[in-house]
């Protein structure tokens, strides 16, 4: 089995499994209150964004392979 096969196969059982993604939720709430999302940096710029959704827009963005990436911010 492939590792592309590998992780469609732990996406998909993750997807059904509500329990995890109720204690996903709580987490996310949970660690918002201590301001977690403000803990991170980048190349020794600060970033308000979660490691694993900045690893996930990098896997993307290798997939599609674009000729430009316009990103406008948030904050």
């Amino acid at each position: 089995m492939s590792h592309d096969d590998v992780v469609r196969r732990n996406i998909a059982a993750l997807g059904q499994d509500t329990a995890l993604q109720a204690r996903s939720i709580d987490w996310v709430r949970d660690s918002a209150a201590h301001g977690y999302s403000y803990n991170f940096s980048w190349m020794g710029r600060p970033v308000i964004q979660y490691p694993q959704d900045m690893v996930a827009m990098q896997e993307i963005i290798w997939s599609l392979q674009p000729d430009l990436v316009i990103e406008t911010g948030i904050a």
